[in-house]
């Protein structure tokens, strides 16, 4: 009789036990969950991040990462955007957002070199003119710290178009990327080098926007940046 009670008795140990286990479980799974849908993402600039009428539809950037994050999607980035245009970007941004779970994307500065450069002027040895738009590109990202001085900003580079349209001006997106690496070094910026990723004809469209294939791989680099 003895050993019935104390084979009961251990199966009611054993039963105990394992709901335990499986509260804790349950618990800690959710708990991730949790953690993983907190995450928020919030696009700023131009049409790296907004190629949406380069692609099919569901093929853009802010498609992809809506499909594939458990978090939430902020685009704010609009084509042909120049460095002025994204402080309207800025004032969309919900001041709620401004926890260490956020995280902002920046793309800036390429339309307003393409502007210059590509549209006014023929001379691609001349660097001087990077200066005074990179001054308003600090100010652009001083402005974001400002008002949300918790969340994470993530700056990104320019890739270098393979178009023969585009390749005289190859020196000045390098002088532009090396200021922006600096910058972000100096100031504790993490940078998203999109131009070591985005190198194949196959990565563009109409020469220098993002194609689905290249959207692809800025969307796989922005969640692995948050991951």
């Amino acid at each position: 009789m003895n050993y019935f009670y104390l084979k009961v008795f251990l199966l009611i140990c054993f039963i105990v036990a394992v709901s335990y286990w499986t509260t804790y479980n349950s618990s800690l799974f959710e708990s991730f969950k949790t953690n993983k849908s907190s995450d928020t993402i919030v696009l700023l600039g131009d049409s790296i991040l907004k190629n949406n009428s380069y692609v099919s539809n569901g093929k853009s950037v802010d498609n992809l990462l809506e499909e594939r994050s458990n978090g939430t999607i902020y685009s704010l980035a609009e084509n042909n955007s120049k460095i002025v245009d994204i402080y309207f970007q800025i004032d969309k941004i919900p001041i709620e957002l401004n926890n260490n779970s956020t995280n902002i994307f920046l793309s800036a500065g390429g339309n307003d070199i393409l502007s210059f450069y590509v549209d006014q002027t023929e001379n691609a040895t001349d660097a001087s003119a990077l200066n005074p738009m990179f001054s308003a590109y600090k100010k652009l990202i001083e402005s974001i710290q400002t008002k949300l001085d918790k969340a994470r900003i993530v700056i990104l580079d320019i890739y270098y178009p393979n178009n023969m349209t585009y390749k005289p001006f190859h020196p000045i997106i390098k002088e532009w990327n090396d200021k922006i690496y600096d910058y972000a070094n100096k100031n504790n910026y993490s940078i998203l080098k999109i131009s070591n990723h985005l190198t194949q004809s196959s990565d563009f469209t109409m020469g220098i926007e993002p194609s689905a294939t290249g959207g692809k791989k800025i969307t796989d680099m922005i969640l692995q940046t948050i991951s």
